[in-house]
């Protein structure tokens, strides 16, 4: 880490504003390379003063850390592991709604204009629905997040977590208006990317952090200012930042648009997420459920990806009973299987696409991780108790979001498929089940292209397999 980089989280008044902003959230630093540092011992890191900002810089500088962040969540309690893992759901207090507008390519000018576009476009939304005082603007140095304060919302916590309400204010508005930012940015060659990624233990930059590469820092302003901003406004001898932008909020205001979302979208806040982009290239992916089924009176179709996790799902759970981490199990193994296919299984490629897709709240180090087996089959696992792959846990709401979502989406009830999938692996001797090799062979590769036909034949998963 640079002295500069030291010499100005030494400022008294970086210090308190992030401090003011980070009270209550779970902390983490980034380091060179994406290292991250988000526990002390057995503590979820955390601040307490103004000064602690610079301590953390200076203690954790074998790291060479740049940025600072902290948790979506605003907690009751910070002081042992348990406030964020066991005791999580009763110790997160409030949440804050945030969409991501990611500028990409190599025409920075270009992307910070479009994305200037794209902001303007959701908070205009936002405020016809009602969120008039509580919506800030913050420019990292090279995106904007458009972020929702979380006293606006009051009433509706009585009936749904933080985070649900989060995700689906997030989710509800960027449906709303993706036709129109499809619009904005189809032109400009993928240079910008819109995405709700609100999950559970997220952490987004605190104002005033550096940026993690590049010589700018974040600053935060209200909607009424976008006419005016430049991507200047990120020097860091002299940003111009506004506090008052991400402190100020109505009451309850966004109890309403809160309520209309969550109506909207079910009651699985956070099995998916909208992420609207226009790609310079297509790459190579994984099969995906489409969205929708393609012709009136076909037989909607799975991916294979999909009925991948799903029979690993399932796999896990009959064999041991654990339906969070057969969740877990499930994406990960098919994360695994499906793109070692295109990358190789133990490839640099595969963890780098691991961790640029599935960007969770935490990324771990080989020695935080433990082993854990299924059969003859191997999986490192977080300390949450979920597993891992390429440093990223696979945590219950991501399989929602991109296997049990992605189900339904293709015209098949989830619990229709879980219950079909449960049936057909129990056909199974135990032998197979612990066997990867035969697991592969027997089970998922007869059905892993008519796995609906399954679920949609009377007793499919009865006279399949065994």
């Amino acid at each position: 880490m640079s002295l500069a980089v030291l010499a100005y989280y030494s400022k008294r008044s970086v210090q308190e504003e992030i401090y003011e902003f980070l009270k209550g959230r779970w902390v983490g630093l980034e380091g060179v390379g994406k290292k991250w540092v988000r526990w002390d011992g057995e503590k979820p890191l955390a601040v307490s003063k103004p000064s602690d900002v610079y301590a953390l810089f200076s203690k954790y500088i074998r790291l060479n850390p740049r940025s600072i962040y902290g948790s979506i969540e605003v907690y009751k309690r910070l002081e042992s592991k348990r406030d964020v893992e066991s005791d999580y759901d009763l110790n997160v207090e409030k949440a804050t709604p945030f969409i991501d507008v990611d500028l990409e390519g190599d025409d920075f000018g270009t992307a910070w204009r479009k994305g200037v576009e794209v902001v303007e476009v959701i908070t205009s939304f936002l405020e016809s629905e009602g969120l008039s005082e509580s919506v800030y603007i913050l420019w990292s140095g090279n995106g904007f997040h458009v972020r929702v304060n979380e006293n606006a919302f009051t009433s509706v916590l009585e009936k749904h977590t933080p985070v649900e309400v989060a995700w689906a204010v997030a989710e509800y508005t960027l449906q709303a208006v993706e036709g129109r930012l499809l619009e904005i940015i189809k032109g400009c060659g993928g240079c910008v990317k819109v995405e709700n990624i609100v999950n559970p233990k997220r952490v987004f930059t605190a104002p005033l952090s550096l940026h993690r590469e590049k010589n700018r820092v974040a600053v935060a302003f209200k909607p009424g200012r976008l006419s005016e901003f430049d991507p200047d406004w990120s020097n860091p001898a002299n940003p111009r930042h506004d506090p008052q932008a991400w402190r100020s909020f109505k009451e309850g205001e966004g109890d309403q648009l809160a309520e209309k979302a969550l109506k909207a979208l079910g009651k699985v806040a956070g099995r998916e997420h909208t992420r609207i982009a226009v790609e310079k290239t297509p790459e190579k992916k994984v099969e995906e459920a489409p969205t929708a089924v393609e012709q009136a009176g076909e037989v909607p179709r799975i991916g294979r990806f999909q009925v991948m996790g799903l029979l690993q799902a399932a796999r896990y759970y009959v064999l041991k009973g654990d339906i969070e981490k057969a969740k877990s199990w499930g994406l990960n193994r098919a994360i695994f299987y499906a793109w070692a296919k295109y990358y190789g299984p133990a490839s640099r490629r595969l963890l780098n696409r691991v961790r640029e897709v599935f960007k969770t709240a935490g990324s771990y180090r080989d020695e935080e991780l433990k082993w854990d087996s299924l059969g003859g089959e191997r999986a490192q696992v977080s300390p949450n108790g979920y597993y891992v792959i390429g440093g990223v846990e696979q945590t219950p709401m991501d399989y929602d979001r991109n296997i049990a979502y992605k189900i339904e989406a293709s015209g098949i009830p989830y619990e229709e498929a879980w219950r079909t999938a449960v049936e057909y692996v129990k056909r199974f001797p135990e032998r197979v089940l612990l066997d990867p090799q035969e697991f592969y062979k027997k089970v998922y590769e007869p059905v892993r292209d008519r796995f609906a036909e399954l679920v949609r034949k009377p007793g499919g998963a009865k006279q399949e397999g065994g």
